[in-house]
């Protein structure tokens, strides 16, 4: 009973928390950029098709299958670090990321001045690359043919034959000139390997410094300052490449600075040996210390271990199916729906606001019906969210309204299971065990991630663009079957008198 009554009395540290934060903050603003103008670039700089992008966006996610545990690791025994052992990984590992970040900027430049040279906004150049277009123009019978007049009009048909024009231009350009496309390659490898060095130490740090009992309410906070990152990238892009003809290079060189604004900010804030001691006192004052904890060796029960296992497969299906929506997100927007660019980044902002919303609602979900039923609402609303896209193109009454309306609600359902099943994961742990479950938790996601970029894109080229929705709901359907069945992992957090109480941090 003295374990409960001072339970009652230990209070998340909603400041520590925060400034602990701006290293989630860097990381979201970064994936944000990245999955946003990646497959533009790809695409429309490099001439490469779905699959092939699809294949390229899918290597962060199969580095960090090894990267993650690797760096994760090294942090772990990086004990004697004199600035601390997750932050000496996320000083060096920001700034090695803010570098390479420049220098793939530097390469996207360089394709980008070649295309233009060639001819990118010049109608005639774009007619030898596809004949469809002056196809069009005859049919239409439009007079004025130049690049511009042609976009003014707002015609699908014909903005879709300039876009097929282009990306063959920009293909046949990168395969005269391969060693752009090579060292663009290299830069992105260095960058990926950068933010993998420093994502698993800062994904440790929070429970470093957090008392066991306060880590899903410090979670949360965590995501929202992730999301508020992710904000700001969608600002960033709006601002700096809200136009096709726009190159990436300010883009990325002011999202570097970025990083290294957060870093600066967590180095002068964060006291990561201070904060750990802290904890630790907090542990012993309340008397919370994990008295059961249990040794890495000692072996899960059949009956948990098909738990388990049951858990990671729903969140391999999960990311199968929503991580496809999100990599081709810009270039199906802005492709099939005729959406700017400018446009694809409200989309991305209502996908990120519906994710901040839920993210409260979701605690008090989780609190009153416990872990897997949350799951199971969120992996319901998310594949009623996309099944509506599949019957969506450029000419349905509303689209720019019910196509980000269906990301919202996604950005909704997203929360429900992201924010649930890495609990359900860690629950099953004891505390000398939590980083080995944690590690499958993104052996499992990280997994799916780097598959199912290159597969939806299969399905977009040999199929039909839009049908990379029903791939997406297949998915997300049977994870709704392999979470029906979990048994363990389903602990339902103490239930508070108030909603402020979540994140209050006074007695």
């Amino acid at each position: 009973m003295k374990k409960e009554r001072a339970n009652d009395t230990l209070r998340l540290d909603f400041k520590r928390t925060i400034l602990v934060g701006f290293a989630f903050f860097g990381i979201m603003c970064f994936w944000e950029v990245y999955d946003y103008a990646m497959p533009l670039i790809l695409n429309r700089r490099f001439g490469l098709n779905e699959w092939q992008y699809g294949l390229i966006m899918g290597l962060d996610n199969l580095l960090a299958i090894f990267l993650l545990p690797f760096f994760g690791g090294l942090s772990d025994k990086s004990v004697k670090a004199k600035m601390g052992r997750r932050t000496k990984f996320i000083f060096w590992g920001s700034i090695a990321a803010a570098v390479s970040l420049i220098i793939m900027a530097l390469f996207e430049f360089f394709q980008f001045q070649r295309i233009m040279d060639a001819g990118y906004n010049n109608y005639e150049t774009l007619v030898s690359y596809n004949s469809e277009l002056q196809d069009l123009v005859n049919q239409l019978a439009i007079s004025d043919v130049s690049y511009d007049s042609l976009m003014s009009l707002g015609n699908t048909d014909i903005n879709a034959a300039i876009k097929t024009a282009q990306i063959a231009m920009a293909g046949a350009i990168a395969k005269d000139n391969v060693w752009i496309l090579v060292m663009f390659i290299v830069a992105l490898l260095m960058l990926l390997v950068s933010m993998a060095s420093y994502r698993s130490p800062a994904v440790s740090l929070m429970p470093d410094i957090t008392p066991k009992p306060l880590r899903s309410q410090a979670n949360a906070l965590i995501t929202f300052m992730g999301g508020a990152g992710g904000l700001v990238a969608i600002v960033l892009y709006k601002i700096f490449a809200n136009k096709p003809t726009q190159n990436y290079f300010w883009l990325f060189f002011v999202t570097a600075i970025v990083l290294l604004i957060l870093l600066l900010i967590y180095m002068l804030t964060v006291k990561e040996k201070k904060f750990v001691q802290l904890r630790a006192e907090e542990e012993e004052k309340y008397n919370v210390v994990d008295e059961e904890e249990v040794e890495g060796n000692e072996k899960l029960p059949k009956a948990k271990v098909v738990s388990l296992f049951l858990i990671l497969m729903t969140v391999f299906l999960w990311f199968m199916g929503y991580n496809a929506v999100k990599s081709h997100l810009s270039t199906y927007a802005t492709g099939p729906l005729a959406f700017t660019q400018g446009y694809v980044g409200t989309i991305s902002i209502l996908n990120g606001a519906g994710g901040a919303i839920a993210l409260l609602p979701v605690s008090l979900m989780a609190s009153k019906l416990g872990r897997k039923k949350t799951v199971i609402i969120g992996v319901i609303i998310a594949a009623l969210a996309f099944i509506p896209c599949f019957f969506m193109t450029a000419k349905t009454p509303g689209v720019k309204y019910l196509f980000p309306l269906c990301f919202l609600l996604a950005g909704f359902g997203m929360v429900c299971v992201n924010v649930n099943t890495l609990p359900m994961v860690t629950e099953l742990s004891k505390g000398s065990t939590v980083g080995k479950y944690t590690g499958y938790y993104y052996a499992f996601s990280m997994s799916a991630q780097a598959i199912t970029p290159a597969f939806a894109g299969i399905f977009m080229t040999n199929i039909s663009p839009n049908s990379i929705f029903i791939y997406a709901s297949i998915f997300i359907g049977l994870a709704l079957v392999t979470t029906a069945f979990i048994k363990h992992g389903d602990n339902k957090p103490e239930k508070k008198k108030k909603i402020l109480e979540y994140f209050s941090d006074e007695d």
